[in-house]
């Protein structure tokens, strides 16, 4: 391990952990996820430094892993309020220096605080106040979500591509994704026609699975 490398440990892979997860590692960190359903763990082993199949709930088992030299623990577990708070407890007894979980209510997030979770969170509040907010600043498209695997996101125009029509630069073909859309200086255009020229001010709204996404940014650097 890198001597500026931060260690996890992210617990429960459900929507919320496994992206927490994958984020984490990808962003240079050591990660370990646990679950005790071992093909949620199939799924995810070859992204992050190790996958334990373990009941977190288990005292015994949580206590082999070596949990107190992490730097911080990330709770994913669902709506099970008596699961997070055996497992915060016992994180914070383990001598873990950060623990990050979830609640749903209000009243979930201070039994948690009560019992030692250093940060609580409530995604479906979080995620409303920023779809609302990016609404409201007129990011329409960045608050849409449609799954795990494909999102919809806004991208400068390249310098390469000023002046090129959708059709020249024949963008689904090459990259895997489609414009959907182009935010201009004054206007939306939705739906754009293959021969509109792009202009260097514009910002285009592309549509695509995560992948090939991520392949586009990295080719134009």
């Amino acid at each position: 391990m890198k001597k500026n490398e931060k260690e996890f440990v992210v617990i429960g892979l459900g929507q919320f952990g496994t992206n927490v997860a994958k984020t984490l590692e990808s962003s240079g960190a050591t990660v370990m996820v646990i679950d005790k359903d071992d093909r949620k763990l199939e799924r995810i082993a070859n992204e992050v430094t190790h996958a334990v199949c373990a009941d977190a709930t288990n005292s015994e088992a949580m206590h082999q892993l070596g949990l107190h030299n992490y730097d911080g623990a990330i709770i994913g577990i669902g709506h099970d309020l008596e699961a997070n708070v055996l497992i915060t407890i016992q994180l914070k007894e383990m001598g873990v220096p950060f623990v990050m979980t979830k609640a749903s209510t209000d009243l979930e997030g201070r039994i948690l605080h009560k019992v030692g979770a250093d940060k609580v969170i409530f995604p479906d509040k979080e995620m409303g106040y920023r779809v609302g907010n990016q609404i409201m600043n007129g990011n329409y498209f960045e608050a849409i979500e449609l799954s795990e695997k494909y999102s919809i996101v806004d991208m400068n125009v390249p310098d390469s591509w000023v002046g090129q029509t959708l059709r020249g630069l024949n963008i689904r073909s090459k990259y895997g994704v489609n414009v959907i859309g182009i935010r201009g200086v004054e206007e939306m255009n939705i739906n754009p026609h293959p021969t509109d020229e792009l202009k260097d001010e514009d910002i285009l709204i592309v549509l695509g699975h995560n992948t090939e996404l991520q392949r586009l940014r990295e080719m134009l650097g």
